[in-house]
């Protein structure tokens, strides 16, 4: 009965948003995501009509998403959540996405899922989990087997599909799910990531950044705790 009430209070949201949009004016652009994100990102992007993006760790399919204000603009993608829970809401309320449920790592193995009652902090990484568990209240603990983001595209993006938006927030494993993709044969246009602890004034401090740059993508911006990569043939096109 819970989730019933649910489905039909995300129904309604969708609703309202769909309606918002028609009276907003085309300079102008609603955001959906948690910190502003999806502006950033339209920035970025503003030339690419009817795009496709990848989401690792897509939590809601409306609140505090990177991704929803392209699904009502005619964006398709794969999102991938931990949280089967999660993944049904996706698959009711944007029907036309491919939902998937698993957790996405370097490797393939089994883990434990840590459950927190604010999903979107919810993880794999055990590390994060104990520096949040006396902070907030655990609602189970679940092993699941991970996958590398190369196995999910291989299996499920469409044929001659190229992807204009790589979304990465999945609380302390950020790293892990970039390694699990070959930038090489797969080339988003534009990478947006998780960068807790990054300093602009010492970059090469940073993972993530020595990554990006070594597969030749240009760090455009950083906010609020996530980098903004884009990928260098685009970004001189």
């Amino acid at each position: 009965m819970l989730f019933r009430q649910l489905s039909f209070l995300y129904a309604l949201q969708f609703y309202f948003f769909k309606v918002v949009r028609r009276f907003v004016n085309e300079y102008s652009h609603v955001s959906y995501s948690q910190m502003g994100e999806d502006v950033l990102i339209q920035n970025v992007l503003k030339k690419v009509n009817n795009g496709f993006y990848v989401e690792i760790g897509s939590n809601e399919p409306i609140q505090h998403s990177n991704t929803f204000g392209y699904y009502l603009q005619g964006w398709r993608g794969i999102t991938v959540d931990a949280n089967p829970k999660m993944v049904e809401l996706h698959k009711k309320i944007r029907p036309k996405d491919i939902a998937i449920w698993t957790a996405i790592s370097d490797k393939e193995e089994e883990v434990v899922f840590y459950e927190f009652d604010m999903d979107e902090i919810s993880t794999i990484n055990e590390n994060f989990y104990l520096k949040e568990k006396d902070k907030q209240k655990i609602v189970r603990q679940t092993t699941i087997k991970t996958r590398t983001l190369d196995s999910i595209l291989d299996e499920y993006l469409p044929k001659q599909t190229n992807i204009d938006l790589l979304s990465i927030d999945v609380e302390g494993h950020d790293f892990q799910v970039l390694q699990s993709i070959n930038l090489d044969k797969y080339r988003p246009k534009l990478v947006v990531i998780e960068m807790h602890g990054f300093e602009l004034s010492n970059p090469l401090n940073s993972k993530i950044y020595v990554w990006m740059i070594k597969k030749n993508y240009h760090l455009i911006g950083y906010a609020i705790w996530n980098g903004y990569f884009v990928a260098n043939e685009f970004l001189y096109d």
